[in-house]
């Protein structure tokens, strides 16, 4: 069976841990890194989260490589109250025994491009700041990448402005450059990913599965739908990175426009925003569409994956 590369950038991270457990359950996959940025967390911790992923998912195969510690810039600015102290609060895993296979995520995934046979799909859960200085520092790898899947943004919403998403709104000169890389991405907003929650009976069935992943899971869920539900008075708990992986696998889950995106850079109350045509057909032009915009999930269906995914690791020894 032919697998289809992957390169995972990301910034672990409640909703990153259960996008990285989708990702590592996929058997059609070849995760060729984790590449860790900070953004929810410390550098220091992202990265050591990303480890402590691999080791209770018993993929410590896959390289991971630390990244740029903040923006490009701004001051790094934390999620921990969303995500803990540690970044991923809730369930405790040991240390990490492995350890970072580099602290060069830019090198690392250049030289993933540079030597793969075959176009690599990008996944970016996090700040932007990675994938940007990687497409700033080798322009010429950009024919290596076949697209980008991202979770970030919104078309008319925000959760860090009125307007902006924290992965956008972190680092957003990161983000225009990816997005005018001229490298086509689907971009999961948050317009899309608040349609994409587990409600508490419905993630508790992963009590049920007698796996260490599955456990793990749902002590996240555990943790970070009390600022999901109780704190914001969403219906369930928000799993915005999972849509990006949940995409790529299953897009029929999504519907999408075909449109432009870019960043406002300028603007006093609206600088990190993102800006998306909505106009009727006609706008953009065929020639400015740069992405695929997702709009409307199918969220049962969208569950149902999550929980396959974590059953997954009860069927294989891990």
């Amino acid at each position: 069976m032919k697998k289809i590369p992957i390169i995972f950038d990301c910034d672990p991270g409640h909703d990153d841990a259960i996008a990285l457990v989708m990702a590592l359950a996929r058997e059609d996959w070849d995760i060729k890194a984790i590449t860790t940025v900070g953004g929810n967390n410390t550098i220091k911790n992202v990265t050591e989260n990303a480890l402590r992923i691999l080791e209770v998912t018993g993929r410590t195969d896959i390289p991971v490589a630390s990244g740029m510690e903040g923006p490009f810039l701004k001051e790094l600015v934390q999620t921990g109250k969303f995500h803990g102290k540690s970044g991923m609060d809730g369930h405790h895993l040991p240390d990490p025994v492995t350890k970072a296979a580099s602290d060069d995520a830019v090198g690392l995934m250049a030289k993933i491009l540079e030597e793969s046979d075959e176009p690599v799909t990008l996944i970016i859960t996090g700040v932007f700041t990675n994938v940007a200085v990687l497409l700033l520092a080798y322009p010429h790898l950009k024919s290596k990448i076949s697209k980008i899947s991202i979770m970030g943004g919104s078309y008319y919403r925000g959760n860090w402005s009125p307007i902006a998403e924290f992965n956008v709104w972190a680092d957003p000169e990161a983000a225009d450059v990816v997005m005018r890389a001229g490298i086509p991405f689907d971009m999961y907003g948050l317009d899309v990913t608040h349609q994409a929650y587990l409600k508490r009976e419905e993630y508790a069935e992963l009590r049920t599965y007698n796996n260490p992943v599955a456990d793990f899971i749902a002590d996240l869920f555990d943790f970070f739908s009390k600022s999901c539900i109780e704190d914001r008075g969403h219906p369930g708990c928000l799993v915005h990175d999972a849509c990006a992986v949940a995409g790529l696998i299953d897009p029929s889950l999504f519907r999408y426009i075909d449109t432009h995106v870019q960043m406002d850079m300028d603007g006093d109350i609206t600088r990190g925003g993102c800006v998306v045509e909505l106009r009727p057909k006609g706008w953009p032009r065929d020639d400015e569409v740069n992405s695929k915009v997702a709009v409307w999930v199918d969220r049962i269906g969208f569950m149902k994956l999550l929980l396959d995914s974590c059953a997954y690791f009860g069927k294989k020894e891990v």
